[in-house]
């Protein structure tokens, strides 16, 4: 395994460093840390990464050519990535469009896909895990069973699979409106555990 390679790669999505989602940036970071993993943050709204593709871009899409060195950057991230952390809030039962844009944007085909006439087929197949931490107002039993599973189900269990992804776990703290602070700390608390306990770092069982 190449010294270059990430253990993880953590794509962070919102405006605010006073968040909530920035809490769960910093436990899952200090999760990783414990465990001595090789990672890198993706700070899209930091970086000043813009989702909306331009008629250029989209001019040269099937081409699969990274007009901005942005895009191009986060695709080296990714091919150098063993395991993926998301970090958003969910918006309207949906990812932000800052991380839809990412999506449109850097997962250009010939990078992670390629048309086979019956589907995708993903060129993701180095990342072994995706993990999902999120936040919503919605409890996360409701937006699985009446609002569509859009995380979990679209895309977790759709998206990141036709990319070729390993299995996806969605993590919500749901409810967010009406949470203590206690259970903001457990929460942050068990991100950090979770992520310290659960990941394998690079050269270890695999």
């Amino acid at each position: 395994m190449s010294e270059r390679d990430l253990d993880a790669l953590v794509v962070y999505c919102h405006p605010w460093e006073g968040s909530f989602n920035h809490a769960i940036l910093g436990a899952a970071c200090r999760g990783l840390d414990r465990a001595g993993a090789r990672y890198e943050v993706c700070d899209l709204y930091a970086d000043g990464f813009q989702p909306a593709m331009t008629r250029e871009e989209l001019a040269c899409y099937n081409e699969g050519r990274a007009l901005d060195p942005l895009v191009a950057r986060y695709q080296g991230q990714l091919a150098r990535a063993h395991r993926l952390v998301l970090v958003f809030p969910v918006w309207w039962n949906d990812v932000p469009a800052m991380l839809r844009g990412w999506l449109d944007r850097v997962m250009l085909p010939g990078f992670s896909w390629e048309a086979t006439g019956a589907g995708l087929a993903g060129r993701l197949g180095h990342i072994e895990r995706v993990d999902a931490y999120t936040t919503s107002s919605n409890p996360t039993d409701f937006m699985r069973e009446r609002l569509g599973d859009g995380i979990q189900g679209t895309l977790l269990d759709a998206t990141f699979w036709q990319l070729g992804c390993g299995a996806g776990t969605w993590h919500n703290f749901g409810g967010i409106d009406q949470s203590t602070p206690e259970g903001r700390a457990a929460w942050l608390a068990q991100v950090e555990d979770e992520l310290a306990a659960g990941f394998a770092p690079a050269g270890e069982g695999r």
